[in-house]
């Protein structure tokens, strides 16, 4: 099976159009229809659906995408270890929810590359979700989140606890108040949802959501309000009196994990590279 076939198939799925595809593929229309017709071909099955206006997954074809994704994963992680291998010692896939990157995982991954230039990396943001996907499929290496997902044969790492403030935009405010007046909502898991509706059963609905944190921090550092954010992320502020804590309203804390595979030829690696974490 021709992997440019398999990129030019998930290209297809993303426009949902051959021609856009081909323009972001540099490379005619024609050509694309070629490649998805030799891959159908191939595994005889129709692949989209076609008319005039639209393309779309038939049901073989959404069946086949999360293979397509795997296998050329896969591909592109073999490809460059290999490709790399005399430049580096090792090399990790690494992915994290977002928002771990932004007062976490950042730092982490600067300390290693600055003294450990012989580990190569490749570092993505996702959903946890996608992450735990990717873990199961065995196409990354290691994995940030913070609910840990129940993965066979991975061992799950508790590598910090995260204590969320509630911080406002106006000093001496309560928290029924800063619930009440420009509260950002921050998706921070669902352990963070359950405590917040158990401390707040009668607060107002939250016209603006997030989640990432800086989005938040963005918001009512402009426009006003309050946001539950991580104390890292607001500790210059607050002692600058830019933002203020909510004293009144609890602390919440947030526990993020590392996942990898307890079989993983890099297994001893990874821990020792989280205990800098």
């Amino acid at each position: 099976m021709d992997i440019e076939h398999l990129k030019t198939f998930l290209e297809v799925e993303r426009m949902r159009n051959f021609r856009k595809a081909a323009e972001n593929l540099c490379i005619s229309p024609s050509a694309v229809s070629a490649r998805v017709r030799q891959l159908e071909q191939t595994l005889g099955l129709i692949l989209f659906r076609r008319d005039r206006q639209t393309v779309s997954l038939s049901q073989p074809g959404e069946r086949f995408k999360r293979h397509a994704r795997f296998i050329l994963g896969a591909w592109e992680h073999a490809h460059q270890e290999i490709a790399l291998s005399k430049q580096i010692d090792k090399h990790l896939m690494v992915v994290g929810v977002n928002s771990l990157w932004e007062f976490l995982l950042q730092d982490w991954l600067n300390d290693i590359h600055c003294h450990s230039p012989l580990i190569g990396f490749r570092a993505e943001s996702s959903t946890s979700k996608q992450i735990a996907q990717k873990l199961e499929q065995g196409t990354i290496d290691l994995g940030f989140i913070y609910e840990p997902p129940l993965l066979r044969e991975m061992i799950v790492r508790e590598i910090s606890s995260i204590p969320l403030i509630m911080v406002s935009s106006e000093p001496n405010q309560n928290a029924d108040d800063a619930l009440a007046d420009g509260y950002v909502r921050v998706d921070w898991g669902t352990l963070f949802t359950s405590l917040h509706e158990k401390y707040f059963p009668q607060r107002p609905i939250a016209a603006v959501r997030a989640n990432v944190g800086s989005i938040a921090l963005g918001l009512i550092e402009s426009c006003g309000g309050a946001a539950y954010l991580p104390t890292s992320m607001v500790k210059d502020k607050l002692e600058q009196n830019r933002l203020f804590k909510v004293e009144d309203a609890p602390e919440i804390p947030l526990k993020a994990y590392a996942v990898y595979s307890m079989h993983g030829e890099d297994r001893a690696l990874i821990e020792q590279l989280l205990q800098t974490l």
